[in-house]
């Protein structure tokens, strides 16, 4: 081999050597894709919210015996039948309406016991709304007002030197409000003693708080307009339930609109 074409290979090998050098060198390390972030890095599960403290009316069902639960018919045999049987009832009622049930002054249709309605005994529309919907109801005017009354105490507590034991104790809602509610009527009693007609009226009544000087329970009292039983009795008693709804929405305004200190 010549010595021109010797030193040209060398050349060319030099080239190709340099070359593959650079490249080497060209090609940094690329490091490995960081792991996705699992579990770790999820924002942990919200606690669930804490259910806000409820006060409660107290239910007393007063001196009524049981019976009053459901919804009761008063007819005329109520009155011209077994009057003594009857009035199984009265003294609460009479209570309520401020009347004498038995005595020299008589006793008005209204304090008779009647009988539990058999065909809708177990419809919840025969329940008195006074142990359901109405307690329910002023439960929340209730709880709205003894929350307010906890803040207020609360704020009072962070002021005046009070400890912290005193301050967490005048925080706290009460689970049962001190005003009791009472159950009046619920029954449908008949409009007129003589005659044939068969006329009734749904009452319905309830009081709120206690009796104290000068300053009676709350009252509400609603009654339909008389309806003959069989209109009562149509459609799987569906007047009742209409007029029920009507009776509960009138005591709730009624007793919900009594000033808060009666609380």
């Amino acid at each position: 081999m010549s010595l021109k074409k010797q030193n040209t290979t060398w050349w060319t090998c030099g080239v190709a050597l340099t070359v593959i050098g650079l490249s080497a060198h060209a090609e940094p390390d690329v490091p490995a894709p960081a792991p996705v972030a699992a579990a770790a890095e999820t924002p942990p599960t919200a606690t669930p919210q804490q259910p806000v403290p409820q006060t409660r009316v107290r239910f007393n069902r007063g001196s009524y015996k049981p019976g009053y639960e459901r919804l009761r018919v008063i007819r005329r045999e109520s009155t011209i039948g077994n009057v003594a049987g009857q009035v199984a009832l009265s003294v609460a009622v009479s209570m309520f309406t401020g009347r004498v049930s038995v005595g020299a002054q008589g006793f008005s249709k209204d304090e008779l016991a009647g009988d539990t309605l058999e065909e809708c005994k177990d419809d919840p529309a025969s329940v008195n709304p006074a142990m359901s919907e109405l307690n329910d109801a002023l439960s929340k005017v209730a709880t709205g007002i003894y929350r307010k009354r906890a803040e207020a105490a609360y704020a009072t507590a962070l002021t005046d030197g009070s400890t912290p034991e005193e301050i967490e104790a005048a925080r706290q809602v009460p689970k049962e409000a001190d005003t009791p509610l009472h159950p009046g009527p619920w029954h449908l009693v008949y409009e007129n003693l003589a005659g044939s007609d068969e006329l009734f009226r749904l009452k319905f009544g309830a009081e709120l708080g206690r009796p104290g000087f000068m300053r009676p329970p709350a009252t509400c009292f609603y009654q339909s307009e008389p309806v003959a039983w069989t209109q009562w009795k149509a459609d799987n008693w569906q007047l009742v339930r209409d007029e029920r709804a009507k009776a509960v929405a009138s005591c709730i305004e009624a007793l919900a609109a009594i000033p808060e200190k009666r609380w």
